[in-house]
């Protein structure tokens, strides 16, 4: 993947550049998942307003290939690591490995999530997030998805598409879950603030639900948010 499209105008443009309500919610689930803590892996930490969120309750790690991206994240996340590189990472050294809008900017993910399934220690977890092609959201908008504003989302895949890259790489589905409509407007006619009202209800319930774990169905998310867990023993 190169980098040169990743500089500052792209995080600002894409509004990935800042803290937002969905990081919150993310940081939730994560811990739900290891309420212990551990060790964790931000794979394409970006700016690392999660990262930051997480340093708190992990011993936090991220990687991000585009230099911007790494230098920006040690400044909002001054705990947490920052590496150059990461293959050269030792096996089994994470309690959870996270990839939040990542993997659809591979040409090729599935060498990539081979190698990020090694790092995990047995029964660790992974979790990400990707674009969810069979959503209700892609086709109410068609070409105007979010999917398509961004030139390098190059690996638009269906859920069952996701779900067997990442049985090739060694890991164990656990659930695939959608993260809401959030993307308004959807439909002719109706008001921009009533749409985001009725489209978007089911996500913040999700979001403030106490149990802090995803629950609506993937046709409801713009994202398919997937749950994995590397089995076995080392």
């Amino acid at each position: 993947m190169t980098t040169r499209a990743f500089d500052t105008r792209y995080y600002r443009d894409h509004e990935l550049d800042r803290d937002r309500l969905a990081l919150w919610w993310y940081a939730r689930v994560i811990r739900r998942l290891c309420p212990a803590g551990g060790r964790i892996l931000d794979f394409g930490c970006g700016t690392g307003h999660l990262l930051k969120r997480l340093s708190g309750d992990f011993e936090a790690v991220g990687f991000d290939p585009a230099p911007v991206a790494r230098s920006q994240c040690r400044t909002h996340a001054p705990d947490a690591v920052v590496l150059e590189e990461w293959e050269s990472l030792p096996r089994a050294s994470f309690d959870v490995i996270v990839s939040l809008h990542t993997m659809e900017h591979l040409a090729y993910p599935l060498p990539t999530l081979r190698r990020l399934a090694e790092k995990l220690v047995p029964e660790g977890k992974f979790f990400m997030v990707v674009p969810n092609p069979q959503g209700l959201g892609h086709r109410l908008k068609g070409k105007r998805w979010f999917g398509y504003r961004d030139r390098t989302h190059v690996s638009l895949m269906s859920r069952a598409e996701w779900v067997a890259t990442l049985r090739k790489a060694g890991l164990q589905v656990v659930s695939v879950h959608g993260d809401g409509m959030w993307d308004a407007p959807y439909v002719a006619l109706l008001p921009v603030a009533l749409q985001r009202l009725l489209f978007g209800a089911p996500a913040a319930v999700q979001v403030f639900f106490p149990i802090g774990k995803p629950f609506l169905p993937p046709v409801l998310g713009e994202c398919l948010v997937v749950t994995a867990r590397r089995p076995g023993t080392d």
